[in-house]
C-alpha cells in the first residue's frame, strides 16, 4: 500500500520528498524571494504610480507578475516558513541547554524538531548528546558536530565563540545570521561579520545618498541627479533623473541592507545574563 501510494505522486510531490534535509532552506528562500517580488510590485504600482508613468509602462506587467505572484507563492510559503523559523528556535535554546536532566527532559522536543529541519541540526543536537554524555542509540546516523560555545573547549573541540564579555556586536561570532544559516561556518568568523557590517552599511548609505541627494553630476555642474537603478536595469544604460528620486529597486536594496546589517548583530544574550 505504501509503494502504490508513493507511485501516485506527481513530479513534484517525489521530488519535495527527495529533498528532506533541505525543505528548510528552499521554504526559506522562497518566503524571501516571494515577499521581495511582493514588496516589489507594491511599491512601483501603488506607492511611486509606475502605471501612471508614461516611460515605465513596459514595467508595469511585471510589477503585476511580481505582486501576483509573489502573493500567491508567500500565502502557501510564509505560514511554512514560520513553523520551521519556530522549530529551530526550540532546537536552538535546546542547544545552549548546560543541564544534562533539562537536556533529557526535554529531549524528544528537541528531536521533532531536528527531524523536521533535517541532517544539518540532527548532527548538531547529536553533538549535545555526546557533551552531556547522552545515549544516542541508532536514531541518527550522522556525524555529531560539537555545539560551538566556549564552555565546551574542554571536550577536546576548538571554541568558535568569544567569551560573553567580549561578544559585542563588531566581535561577535554568534550572530543573527550564522544562527540562521548555521551550515555557513565562516560567518563565525568576526572578520566576516565585520566585512558584512561595513558593505552592508556602506551600501546602504550610498543608496539612500543616491536617492534624497543626488550622487551624480547633472547638466548644472552640481551634484544634483539620482541614477536610477529600475530604469537603468531595464535599459542597459545609465539613467539620471533629478533628486530627489526613489526608484523600486533602489528601496528594495535599501531594505535588504537594512535586512542585513540588523542581521549581523549578535544574538540576544538575556538567557545568559539571567544565569
Amino acid at each position: 500500500m505504501a509503494s502504490r501510494g508513493t507511485s501516485k505522486q506527481g513530479f513534484i510531490g517525489r521530488w519535495w520528498q527527495s529533498q528532506t534535509d533541505r525543505h528548510f532552506a528552499i521554504i526559506t528562500y522562497s518566503t524571501i524571494l516571494s515577499v521581495a517580488s511582493l514588496i516589489w510590485g507594491f511599491l512601483f504600482l501603488f506607492m511611486l504610480g509606475g502605471y501612471s508613468d508614461p516611460d515605465l509602462q513596459h514595467l508595469v506587467p511585471w510589477s503585476w507578475l511580481a505582486f501576483v505572484g509573489g502573493l500567491v507563492v508567500a500565502f502557501y510559503t510564509a505560514p511554512e516558513f514560520f513553523v520551521y523559523w519556530g522549530q529551530k528556535q526550540i532546537l536552538e535554546n535546546i542547544l545552549l541547554i548546560d543541564s544534562r536532566p533539562e537536556v533529557l527532559r526535554r529531549r524528544k522536543e528537541a528531536e521533532d524538531a531536528a527531524d523536521m529541519l533535517g541532517t544539518r541540526y540532527q548532527a548538531r543536537l547529536m553533538g549535545l548528546y555526546q557533551v552531556h554524555n547522552i545515549n544516542i542509540g541508532k536514531k541518527y546516523r550522522v556525524d555529531a558536530i560539537t555545539p560551538m560555545r566556549p564552555h565546551f573547549a574542554a571536550t577536546g573541540e576548538e571554541a568558535n565563540s568569544l567569551p560573553a564579555d567580549d561578544n559585542t556586536w563588531w566581535n561577535t561570532t554568534d550572530s543573527l545570521l550564522s544562527q540562521t544559516l548555521p551550515g555557513l561556518l565562516a560567518l563565525r568568523n568576526p572578520m566576516v561579520n565585520q566585512a558584512i557590517i561595513i558593505m552592508s552599511s556602506l551600501f546602504a548609505l550610498f543608496l539612500a545618498a543616491n536617492s534624497a541627494l543626488g550622487m551624480f553630476r547633472g547638466p548644472s555642474g552640481e551634484m544634483d541627479q539620482t541614477l536610477d537603478i529600475t530604469t537603468s536595469l531595464y535599459e542597459f544604460s545609465a539613467i539620471h533623473v533629478p533628486s530627489p528620486y526613489y526608484d523600486a529597486v533602489s528601496i528594495l536594496l535599501l531594505l535588504v541592507c537594512a535586512a542585513t546589517l540588523f542581521s549581523s548583530r549578535p544574538r540576544s544574550s538575556s538567557s545568559e545574563e539571567e544565569e
